[in-house]
């Protein structure tokens, strides 16, 4: 018998699972820039899936996705503060993360301002447009910051164009209204500042201490005040305080130091003028103690003692040095009978033979005509002086 025998073969071809081989990058952009997440899988023209904040994102005109072969994008356009996140694409069962940062845009103008021609008592506005709506905005003239008042006024307008891009802008308005505008029978009274006369001298206090200048002012409309210092406005602060009402202002400074001290200037204006009073502020603070003490010319009936100036005076002149000693035995200093107003070099005479340690005290008048003064920290001769007979010198 003849047989015939057929052998079957099988062979299955299997599909790898979907991947991706290259992943995303993290993005960090600007408001208003456009941005694109990008990524690689192992098989072309497949559709994965994009996600946000763990919820699948919604494609549009300003969001678009785009496959081309293995890759695959994601592309945001005029991307807002809103857009900012983690972002990811799965594919199949895997996926791949990035996150978008972005950062707030800097404003810009879209509308400049532009020069102005009025005739006198007539109003002038000045207006410019910016990109943003929730911006800070100063106006300036001749480089000093206008404040708002009976004549100078600002406003903000919103302004929003629809078009392909949805631009939204900001519109601010600032009028400079004239003095023929104001209503007739308006009276005007210019600036007046009412200051005590003791501010026409010098105000000297002592570095800690607080030192207070005020003043009363009228006219009419209210007079706008403020202060300056060497021509720099001042501001409100923690250790300045500044308080200021309609009629009244303040100004107070607190745990002193000798910077704080200079020329302060109170300016009150208003449509009818301008008034200003000039305050002179010293802050004094204790003198350093003389430099380079030394001792020559040792004999048993007298000395010399050598000193430079200090390095700072405190604020002040130095009026003159007390010479202090003391017997090793003692712990009390004695002041000589003599005050020096000089300093560079002193011959003293010595009493009879004993240890003494001579130092000086340096003082300075801290307010003319007063009683009130301060003292330095003592310049210590760092050797006893030793009296043998009539030949002297240091240990």
């Amino acid at each position: 018998s003849v047989y015939q025998v057929h052998k079957l073969f099988l062979i299955y071809f299997t599909k790898e699972s979907l991947r991706i081989v290259v992943p995303l990058e993290d993005i960090d952009t600007q408001e208003k820039k456009t941005i694109s997440f990008s990524c690689k899988v192992n098989r072309p023209n497949a559709t994965i899936k994009w996600m946000k904040a763990g919820e699948e994102i919604t494609f549009s005109k300003r969001v678009v996705y785009r496959v081309d072969k293995d890759k695959h994008t994601l592309t945001i356009k005029d991307c807002t503060l809103a857009d900012e996140g983690e972002y990811t694409a799965v594919a199949g069962d895997d996926k791949s993360t990035a996150e978008l940062i972005i950062s707030e845009a800097p404003t810009d103008f879209t509308m400049q301002l532009k020069d102005q021609t009025v005739t006198e008592f007539e109003d002038a506005e000045f207006t410019c447009m910016l990109t943003k709506e929730k911006a800070e905005v100063k106006w300036y003239r001749n480089g000093r910051e206008i404040r708002e008042g009976p004549r100078c006024v600002s406003s903000v307008n919103n302004y929003r164009k629809k078009d392909e891009c949805q631009h939204t802008g900001i519109i601010l308005i600032f009028r400079y209204i004239s003095l023929g505008s104001l209503p007739e029978g308006y009276d005007i009274e210019e600036p007046r500042l009412d200051v005590d006369a003791s501010y026409s001298s010098p105000v000297v206090v002592m570095a800690g201490e607080v030192f207070k200048l005020e003043a009363s002012v009228t006219g009419r409309p209210i007079p706008s005040l403020v202060w300056t210092k060497e021509g720099k406005e001042l501001e409100d602060t923690a250790k300045m305080e500044i308080k200021t009402s309609d009629f009244h202002t303040t100004l107070i400074n607190k745990d002193s130091l000798r910077r704080d001290g200079g020329t302060f200037t109170l300016t009150a204006s208003n449509p009818g003028g301008f008034a200003k009073f000039i305050y002179n502020v010293k802050v004094l603070d204790r003198p350093g103690p003389p430099d380079s003490l030394t001792v020559t010319d040792v004999t048993a009936e007298k000395c010399v003692l050598n000193w430079l100036h200090p390095t700072h005076d405190g604020g002040a002149k130095i009026e003159y040095f007390i010479i202090q000693r003391r017997e090793t035995s003692s712990i009390k200093s004695i002041s000589l009978p003599l005050i020096v107003k000089e300093w560079e070099s002193l011959l003293l005479f010595l009493e009879p033979p004993r240890l003494k340690k001579d130092r000086f005290l340096q003082k300075s008048n801290l307010e003319q005509n007063c009683v009130r003064w301060s003292a330095s920290e003592p310049a210590v001769l760092s050797d006893y002086l030793s009296l043998s007979g009539a030949d002297q010198h240091l240990k």
